[in-house]
Protein backbone atom coordinates (compact mmCIF):
# COMPACT_ATOMS: atom_id res chain seq x y z
CA UNK A 1 0.00 0.00 0.00
CA UNK A 2 2.90 2.15 0.76
CA UNK A 3 3.88 3.09 -3.25
CA UNK A 4 0.21 4.61 -3.67
CA UNK A 5 1.01 7.10 -0.77
CA UNK A 6 3.02 9.55 -3.13
CA UNK A 7 0.44 9.74 -5.89
CA UNK A 8 -2.41 10.07 -3.97
CA UNK A 9 -1.20 12.77 -1.52
CA UNK A 10 0.40 14.66 -4.79
CA UNK A 11 -3.18 14.46 -6.36
CA UNK A 12 -4.44 15.71 -2.98
CA UNK A 13 -2.56 18.33 -2.84
CA UNK A 14 -2.53 19.54 -6.77
CA UNK A 15 -6.35 19.68 -6.25
CA UNK A 16 -6.21 22.03 -3.02
CA UNK A 17 -4.12 24.43 -4.87
CA UNK A 18 -6.63 24.19 -8.08
CA UNK A 19 -9.40 25.23 -5.40
CA UNK A 20 -7.58 27.73 -3.49
CA UNK A 21 -6.37 28.95 -6.86
CA UNK A 22 -9.86 29.17 -8.50
CA UNK A 23 -11.22 30.55 -5.04
CA UNK A 24 -8.73 33.61 -5.10
CA UNK A 25 -9.44 34.16 -8.84
CA UNK A 26 -12.88 34.35 -8.02
CA UNK A 27 -12.61 36.26 -5.19
CA UNK A 28 -10.82 38.87 -7.51
CA UNK A 29 -13.21 39.04 -10.26
CA UNK A 30 -16.11 39.80 -7.69
CA UNK A 31 -13.67 42.69 -5.87
CA UNK A 32 -13.30 43.91 -9.24
CA UNK A 33 -16.81 44.27 -10.21
CA UNK A 34 -17.77 45.46 -7.13
CA UNK A 35 -15.55 48.44 -7.15
CA UNK A 36 -16.23 48.94 -10.59
CA UNK A 37 -19.98 49.63 -9.72
CA UNK A 38 -18.57 51.90 -7.00
CA UNK A 39 -16.72 53.41 -9.12
CA UNK A 40 -19.42 54.25 -11.82
CA UNK A 41 -21.88 55.17 -8.74
CA UNK A 42 -19.65 57.92 -7.79
CA UNK A 43 -18.34 58.86 -11.48
CA UNK A 44 -21.89 59.70 -11.76
CA UNK A 45 -22.40 61.87 -8.64
CA UNK A 46 -19.16 63.93 -9.50
CA UNK A 47 -17.12 62.08 -6.96
CA UNK A 48 -14.26 61.87 -9.62
CA UNK A 49 -11.67 61.31 -6.78
CA UNK A 50 -13.42 58.71 -4.77
CA UNK A 51 -14.27 56.77 -8.66
CA UNK A 52 -10.42 56.97 -9.30
CA UNK A 53 -9.74 54.95 -6.61
CA UNK A 54 -12.64 52.95 -6.71
CA UNK A 55 -12.06 52.23 -10.51
CA UNK A 56 -8.14 51.84 -10.14
CA UNK A 57 -8.74 48.97 -7.31
CA UNK A 58 -11.09 47.55 -10.06
CA UNK A 59 -8.23 47.17 -12.64
CA UNK A 60 -5.50 46.15 -10.27
CA UNK A 61 -7.84 42.96 -8.91
CA UNK A 62 -8.68 42.30 -12.49
CA UNK A 63 -6.22 44.08 -15.49
CA UNK A 64 -8.32 42.26 -18.45
CA UNK A 65 -11.98 44.26 -16.97
CA UNK A 66 -12.09 46.01 -20.60
CA UNK A 67 -15.70 47.90 -18.75
CA UNK A 68 -13.39 49.35 -16.40
CA UNK A 69 -10.97 50.28 -18.63
CA UNK A 70 -13.16 52.10 -21.03
CA UNK A 71 -14.81 54.09 -17.14
CA UNK A 72 -11.86 54.71 -16.04
CA UNK A 73 -10.85 56.80 -20.01
CA UNK A 74 -14.08 58.14 -19.67
CA UNK A 75 -12.92 59.73 -15.95
CA UNK A 76 -9.49 60.86 -17.17
CA UNK A 77 -11.10 62.55 -20.15
CA UNK A 78 -13.44 64.19 -17.63
CA UNK A 79 -11.03 65.57 -15.57
CA UNK A 80 -8.24 66.46 -18.40
CA UNK A 81 -5.85 63.67 -18.01
CA UNK A 82 -5.82 62.96 -21.48
CA UNK A 83 -2.71 60.97 -21.80
CA UNK A 84 -4.38 58.13 -19.25
CA UNK A 85 -7.59 58.35 -20.53
CA UNK A 86 -6.04 57.74 -24.03
CA UNK A 87 -4.01 54.48 -22.32
CA UNK A 88 -6.89 53.28 -20.65
CA UNK A 89 -9.14 53.28 -24.13
CA UNK A 90 -6.44 51.40 -26.19
CA UNK A 91 -6.81 48.89 -23.32
CA UNK A 92 -10.37 48.31 -23.22
CA UNK A 93 -10.18 47.91 -26.87
CA UNK A 94 -6.88 45.78 -27.07
CA UNK A 95 -8.89 43.69 -24.21
CA UNK A 96 -12.20 43.41 -26.34
CA UNK A 97 -11.86 43.69 -30.15
CA UNK A 98 -15.18 44.20 -30.79
CA UNK A 99 -15.88 46.52 -28.19
CA UNK A 100 -17.99 48.73 -30.20
CA UNK A 101 -18.57 51.36 -27.14
CA UNK A 102 -14.92 51.88 -26.15
CA UNK A 103 -14.22 52.69 -29.96
CA UNK A 104 -16.88 55.16 -30.13
CA UNK A 105 -15.31 56.88 -27.23
CA UNK A 106 -12.09 56.70 -27.76
CA UNK A 107 -12.83 58.22 -31.68
CA UNK A 108 -14.87 61.32 -30.05
CA UNK A 109 -11.77 61.43 -27.44
CA UNK A 110 -9.34 62.05 -30.40
CA UNK A 111 -11.60 64.51 -32.26
CA UNK A 112 -12.36 66.30 -28.97
CA UNK A 113 -9.52 66.31 -26.76
CA UNK A 114 -6.49 66.28 -29.67
CA UNK A 115 -6.98 68.95 -32.23
CA UNK A 116 -3.90 67.07 -34.56
CA UNK A 117 -5.55 63.72 -34.49
CA UNK A 118 -9.14 64.87 -35.92
CA UNK A 119 -8.44 62.69 -38.92
CA UNK A 120 -8.09 59.96 -36.94
CA UNK A 121 -11.10 59.90 -34.99
CA UNK A 122 -13.22 60.46 -38.27
CA UNK A 123 -11.38 58.08 -39.31
CA UNK A 124 -12.55 55.31 -36.62
CA UNK A 125 -15.60 56.67 -36.88
CA UNK A 126 -16.30 56.20 -40.71
CA UNK A 127 -14.85 52.51 -39.77
CA UNK A 128 -17.52 51.89 -36.95
CA UNK A 129 -20.39 52.91 -39.47
CA UNK A 130 -19.21 51.20 -42.13
CA UNK A 131 -19.34 47.41 -40.25
CA UNK A 132 -22.55 45.31 -40.98
CA UNK A 133 -22.32 44.72 -37.46
CA UNK A 134 -23.25 48.15 -36.57
CA UNK A 135 -26.06 48.63 -38.51
CA UNK A 136 -29.03 50.90 -36.78
CA UNK A 137 -28.16 52.83 -33.40
CA UNK A 138 -24.39 52.29 -33.53
CA UNK A 139 -24.19 53.38 -37.04
CA UNK A 140 -26.26 56.49 -36.32
CA UNK A 141 -23.62 57.21 -32.76
CA UNK A 142 -20.96 56.54 -35.72
CA UNK A 143 -22.25 59.50 -38.26
CA UNK A 144 -23.13 61.73 -34.66
CA UNK A 145 -19.28 61.10 -33.90
CA UNK A 146 -18.03 62.07 -37.75
CA UNK A 147 -20.32 65.22 -37.59
CA UNK A 148 -18.38 65.64 -34.36
CA UNK A 149 -15.51 65.74 -36.17
CA UNK A 150 -16.30 67.64 -39.28
CA UNK A 151 -17.49 70.53 -36.68
CA UNK A 152 -13.73 70.45 -34.83
CA UNK A 153 -12.65 70.88 -38.80
CA UNK A 154 -14.71 74.04 -39.10
CA UNK A 155 -16.69 72.10 -42.35
CA UNK A 156 -20.44 72.65 -40.38
CA UNK A 157 -22.16 71.76 -43.43
CA UNK A 158 -20.51 68.26 -43.79
CA UNK A 159 -21.42 68.11 -39.98
CA UNK A 160 -25.00 68.72 -40.99
CA UNK A 161 -24.91 66.32 -43.38
CA UNK A 162 -24.00 63.80 -41.29
CA UNK A 163 -25.91 64.85 -38.35
CA UNK A 164 -29.09 63.90 -40.85
CA UNK A 165 -27.35 60.23 -41.97
CA UNK A 166 -27.33 59.55 -38.24
CA UNK A 167 -31.07 60.98 -37.38
CA UNK A 168 -32.23 59.06 -40.82
CA UNK A 169 -30.85 55.83 -39.07
CA UNK A 170 -32.27 56.60 -35.91
CA UNK A 171 -34.86 59.40 -35.36
CA UNK A 172 -34.29 59.21 -31.60
CA UNK A 173 -30.46 59.45 -31.66
CA UNK A 174 -30.37 61.73 -28.50
CA UNK A 175 -26.64 62.76 -29.26
CA UNK A 176 -27.62 63.90 -33.19
CA UNK A 177 -30.69 65.54 -32.11
CA UNK A 178 -28.97 67.69 -29.56
CA UNK A 179 -25.90 68.36 -32.01
CA UNK A 180 -28.63 69.66 -34.34
CA UNK A 181 -30.37 71.72 -31.87
CA UNK A 182 -26.58 73.24 -31.04
CA UNK A 183 -25.33 73.98 -34.57
CA UNK A 184 -28.72 75.20 -35.63
CA UNK A 185 -28.20 77.88 -32.60
CA UNK A 186 -24.70 78.71 -33.93
CA UNK A 187 -26.59 79.51 -37.68
CA UNK A 188 -29.18 81.43 -35.98
CA UNK A 189 -31.95 78.85 -37.30
CA UNK A 190 -33.87 79.48 -34.39
CA UNK A 191 -37.05 77.35 -35.62
CA UNK A 192 -35.23 74.56 -36.69
CA UNK A 193 -33.19 74.80 -33.41
CA UNK A 194 -36.10 74.90 -30.87
CA UNK A 195 -37.69 71.91 -32.61
CA UNK A 196 -34.52 69.61 -32.29
CA UNK A 197 -34.05 70.64 -28.82
CA UNK A 198 -37.38 69.79 -27.97
CA UNK A 199 -37.52 66.62 -29.57
CA UNK A 200 -34.34 66.06 -27.31
CA UNK A 201 -35.94 66.75 -24.17
CA UNK A 202 -38.91 64.14 -25.30
CA UNK A 203 -36.51 61.09 -25.32
CA UNK A 204 -33.99 62.19 -22.01
CA UNK A 205 -33.90 64.56 -18.97
CA UNK A 206 -33.12 68.09 -19.50
CA UNK A 207 -29.03 68.76 -18.57
CA UNK A 208 -27.78 72.07 -17.62
CA UNK A 209 -25.92 71.90 -20.73
CA UNK A 210 -29.36 71.18 -22.46
CA UNK A 211 -31.12 74.37 -20.43
CA UNK A 212 -28.72 76.48 -21.66
CA UNK A 213 -28.69 75.94 -25.35
CA UNK A 214 -32.20 76.39 -25.12
CA UNK A 215 -32.04 79.98 -23.51
CA UNK A 216 -29.44 80.59 -26.19
CA UNK A 217 -31.85 79.79 -28.53
CA UNK A 218 -34.88 81.80 -27.15
CA UNK A 219 -32.76 84.56 -27.19
CA UNK A 220 -32.76 85.44 -30.72
CA UNK A 221 -34.86 88.28 -32.43
CA UNK A 222 -37.10 85.69 -33.27
CA UNK A 223 -37.85 83.66 -29.99
CA UNK A 224 -39.56 82.87 -27.60
CA UNK A 225 -39.89 84.81 -24.37
CA UNK A 226 -41.91 82.47 -22.05
CA UNK A 227 -39.90 79.48 -23.13
CA UNK A 228 -36.70 81.12 -22.39
CA UNK A 229 -37.90 81.89 -18.69
CA UNK A 230 -39.38 78.47 -18.70
CA UNK A 231 -35.77 76.77 -19.68
CA UNK A 232 -34.03 79.63 -16.93
CA UNK A 233 -36.93 78.18 -13.88
CA UNK A 234 -35.46 75.13 -14.76
CA UNK A 235 -31.80 75.74 -15.13
CA UNK A 236 -32.18 77.64 -11.89
CA UNK A 237 -33.88 75.06 -9.91
CA UNK A 238 -32.35 71.68 -11.15
CA UNK A 239 -28.88 73.13 -11.82
CA UNK A 240 -28.28 75.71 -9.39
CA UNK A 241 -24.32 75.42 -9.38
CA UNK A 242 -23.82 74.75 -12.76
CA UNK A 243 -21.87 77.01 -14.90
CA UNK A 244 -24.89 77.52 -17.05
CA UNK A 245 -26.79 78.95 -13.80
CA UNK A 246 -24.01 81.52 -13.02
CA UNK A 247 -24.07 82.76 -16.20
CA UNK A 248 -27.38 83.09 -16.41
CA UNK A 249 -27.63 84.71 -12.63
CA UNK A 250 -24.87 87.15 -14.19
CA UNK A 251 -26.80 88.17 -17.28
CA UNK A 252 -29.81 89.31 -15.16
Amino acid sequence: MRPIAKPITLFLALLLGACASSSERQFQDNAAEANFKLGIGYMQSGHFNVATEKLLKAVQYKDDYPEAHNALAVLYEEIREYGPAETHYKRAIELKSDYTLAKLNYARFLCTHLPVRVAEGEAEFQRLAAEPANAGATAADAYAGMALCARQRNDPAQAETWLRKALELDPNNTSALYAMAELSQTQSKTLQGRAFLQRYHGRTRPTAQSLGLGILIEQASDGDPQLRREYGTLLLSQFPNSDEARRLKQSK
